[in-house]
């Protein structure tokens, strides 16, 4: 991939010089493009990783954990399930992380990784895509968006543990 990547900017590089453009001028042009369309994301980027990191680190998921314990503990399913099913709406390093931490406990083909993987798969980074997509056009009402992929990504992850509860226990 690194060389098809090296023959393009070569590529590119060699029609410039025969057209006789200003390659370093139009370099500049196209960067300060990039900056203005960068600049309202980045702001909404920046907002989105200070809320996952207060969210991690301000203990609301062991309080919401701690609160669906005894629904957890009669599907006879690890807490991290539940954490991940809140972390993915969220962040994907995070739940993806909770995802590795199932692979390297359990093993890939541990019943429990298959759930972890299935929500992981199923569902999105609702939240994140909201945030940066309406944020990139400048959409303030995002109407049911928001709602509607919360609602999908919750029955993701209810569909998953059904799934497994059908298949594995």
């Amino acid at each position: 991939m690194n060389k098809v990547i090296i023959i393009f900017l070569l590529i590119v590089f060699v029609d410039g010089l025969i057209k006789r453009c200003h390659l370093f001028e139009l370099f500049m042009e196209g960067v300060k493009d990039a900056l203005t369309l960068i600049k309202p994301i980045f702001t909404t980027l920046m907002a989105f990783m200070l809320f996952v990191q207060l969210l991690r680190s301000s203990g609301t998921i062991d309080v919401l954990s701690s609160l669906f314990q005894p629904v957890i503990q009669w599907l006879q399913i690890p807490i991290d399930i539940f954490v991940l099913g809140i972390l993915r709406p969220i962040s994907a390093n995070a739940s993806l992380s909770f995802l590795y931490s199932f692979y390297e406990v359990f093993g890939v083909d541990h019943p429990l990784s298959l759930l972890a993987t299935l929500i992981q798969s199923g569902s999105d980074t609702t939240m994140y895509v909201v945030a940066l997509y309406f944020s990139s056009i400048q959409m303030k009402n995002t109407r049911y968006a928001l709602w509607i992929g919360l609602m999908m990504d919750f029955l993701s992850v209810l569909f998953a543990i059904m799934i497994y509860l059908k298949m594995f226990v």
